[in-house]
């Protein structure tokens, strides 16, 4: 019927006298201005925000001329006669993504490329790390600021390194008592791990041991450990100021031609009556097992010592013809542990009693002071 013979706008009908569904085309470009036109006169796409320019109209090309060719409602952007750049979502100077073109360096976009998060502005090439907050600030793919993995965020010790995840073995950045970060060996896997090394010579070395323990002597060399050391054609001879780190026991080992001869067991710091660097012994244990920091030399015949050395307190044990070191026997009648000769650069024993002597100068051995 008559009533719904009409046509709606936009429908093809033509009893409204004009289709609003197109517009008139006065500068010829293919889009509509805002003034609706019969679709016999006009086009049907609109959009155009300057219909006297038939380079301005949607998809034109944009350029630096300070007006809105495309018509998306922004001035100049992504022009084709534009300076490359890389989108800066943060703000921080460094892009991500693909290039853009510009037509100068403004907010959101950058010359240098490589943000590895461009939402965070701490976060780009050349930053610096936050110590062990698990975030790569400077974006090379590596996180140095892990506890002991770089001089930026040093453990405070082997163990502390462990209870971090360093579950390896091998040199960690360790804050030694003077304060600075240095590379130590660090035992991360024998008897629960956590050992840090306070002392290293191998049999290459023929210097004095001295007053061990008092400072740190080359402590650079501590990246080392026995092992490593015993196999080294380098001299090493490393200690780190023992008196000044934390710790709550220690141990000595030896090496051979790279392996592992000999661990004494676990000593107690309790026991240890007389600083590191100072003359006399460190008493092991009720019957007082020895350590002889002085210069002189004796001999432990299980029993105890008729007179002691100056400034070690009554009760020392003997050390002959060893020399001057450390003995951590467990025997009470002889000594069946391990000897660290001193600085009279006497014979150097890598086993237990009775095995292998080596004679300082020749490389093959070498001896180590862990705690933890």
């Amino acid at each position: 019927d008559s009533g719904d013979s009409g046509g709606g706008a936009g429908d093809g009908g033509g009893d409204t006298g004009a289709d609003p569904a197109c517009w008139l085309d006065a500068d010829g470009d293919g889009f509509g201005g805002p003034t609706p036109a019969p679709c016999a006169d006009g086009v049907p796409d609109g959009g155009d925000c300057d219909d006297a320019d038939p380079a301005a109209h949607p998809g034109a090309a944009e350029r630096c001329d300070g007006r809105d060719e495309d018509c998306d409602g922004a001035v100049d952007n992504d022009p084709i006669d534009g300076l490359p750049f890389y989108p800066d979502e943060d703000g921080d100077g460094v892009g991500a993504g693909a290039l853009v073109s510009a037509c100068q360096l403004g907010p959101g976009l950058a010359l240098q490329v490589g943000d590895c998060d461009d939402a965070d502005p701490a976060v780009h090439p050349g930053a610096a790390e936050v110590c062990d907050d698990a975030i790569d600030q400077d974006c090379d793919g590596e996180l140095e600021d892990g506890v002991g993995l770089s001089a930026d965020c040093p453990a405070l010790s082997c163990l502390d390194a462990l209870r971090a995840g360093a579950t390896e073995d091998g040199p960690r950045w360790v804050l030694l008592a003077s304060g600075e970060a240095q590379l130590v060996a660090c035992d991360q896997t024998r008897d629960g791990g956590g050992w840090t090394l306070g002392f290293v010579r191998n049999t290459v070395s023929t210097g004095s041991q001295g007053r061990f323990g008092a400072g740190d002597v080359d402590p650079e060399g501590l990246d080392l450990s026995d092992e490593q050391a015993s196999d080294s054609a380098e001299a090493r001879l490393s200690w780190t100021d023992l008196n000044g780190l934390d710790w709550t026991e220690l141990r000595l080992t030896a090496a051979y031609a790279g392996a592992r001869t000999y661990a004494s067991e676990p000593i107690a710091r309790a026991n240890l009556r007389i600083p590191f660097g100072e003359g006399g012994y460190l008493l092991y244990g009720e019957q007082g097992y020895t350590w002889c920091g002085g210069d002189a030399s004796y001999t432990d015949s299980g029993v105890p010592a008729p007179t002691s050395p100056a400034g070690a307190p009554p009760g020392c044990r003997w050390h002959g013809s060893l020399g001057s070191g450390w003995d951590f026997s467990t025997s009470l009648a002889v000594n069946q542990g391990l000897t660290l000769c001193g600085g009279d650069a006497s014979a150097f024993l890598t086993a237990s009693w009775g095995g292998t002597w080596l004679a300082y100068g020749a490389p093959g051995g070498a001896q180590a002071i862990w705690v933890r």
